[in-house]
């Protein structure tokens, strides 16, 4: 019997070896354009249609951000609240119904920082501690082949960005979302691809946090538009 279970071994065709992290993330800030058409941009803002599958509800989100690290985000859903969160280089805060204004601390931070990076996608590796090659998820969509790289923050726990193989654009996001209350998992989709001033982004976003799933969709995406600095200042209490 065991002569026999040595040979199915044996004979059974071995796993494809993982590329490497670097090539990976490489062909992704090839696929969207390249480093240097995005270091041409100065400034972004983004208006988003926000929906909540199955609830009925729906709302907006707004984000600008600039070369020198400025960022806010405001997000605002029908009966539930409005909720922002911004950096001026420097400090990073959100202010939400549930929790307040706040000055944003450790995992909290860090998380932020990579969401609001300026201009990240073509250099993914710099935002984290070690990237390093994985499996797909074993929930992923059947029939999709992926490329996998898990993020290693350097507070907090790791992500995980898969890219489709052939293309080479993002495809699936899993991680945990910090907050006061408590680590929440989420999985994040993305979707609907287009190209603008010689970079591609994508134009759908669908983030299910426990029974939740939010759809976003971009409705206008505007490069190197002048935002005034006040806009990014921390509100007063």
């Amino acid at each position: 019997m065991i002569t026999v279970l040595v040979a199915l071994l044996a004979a059974a065709p071995a796993e494809a070896p993982l590329r490497p992290a670097q090539a990976i993330l490489a062909d992704y800030a090839n696929a969207i354009g390249g480093p240097q058409a995005w270091k041409r941009l100065r400034s972004v803002h983004v208006k988003r249609a926000l929906t909540v599958a199955g609830q009925g509800a729906s709302g907006s989100e707004e984000h600008w951000a600039t070369a020198d690290r400025k960022n806010l985000s405001v997000s605002a859903l029908r009966d539930v609240g409005t909720f922002r969160q911004g950096s001026d280089g420097r400090m990073t805060w959100s202010q939400d119904p549930v929790f307040g204004l706040r000055r944003l601390e450790g995992a909290e931070q860090e998380e932020a920082r990579i969401n609001g990076a300026w201009n990240a996608e073509p250099d993914l590796a710099s935002l984290y501690a070690k990237v390093t090659s994985v499996p797909p998820p074993k929930d992923a969509e059947a029939g999709t082949s992926l490329e996998c790289v898990e993020l290693q923050k350097k507070l907090g726990k790791p992500s995980v960005l898969c890219f489709d193989a052939k293309t080479h654009l993002r495809v699936l996001q899993t991680g945990v979302q910090p907050s006061p209350g408590g680590d929440i998992p989420y999985r994040l989709l993305f979707g609907d691809w287009r190209t603008v001033k010689g970079i591609k982004t994508w134009y759908l976003e669908k983030m299910t946090a426990g029974p939740s799933t939010v759809e976003g969709r971009i409705t206008s995406l505007v490069f190197d538009e002048k935002i005034p600095t006040s806009r990014f200042t921390m509100p007063r209490p």
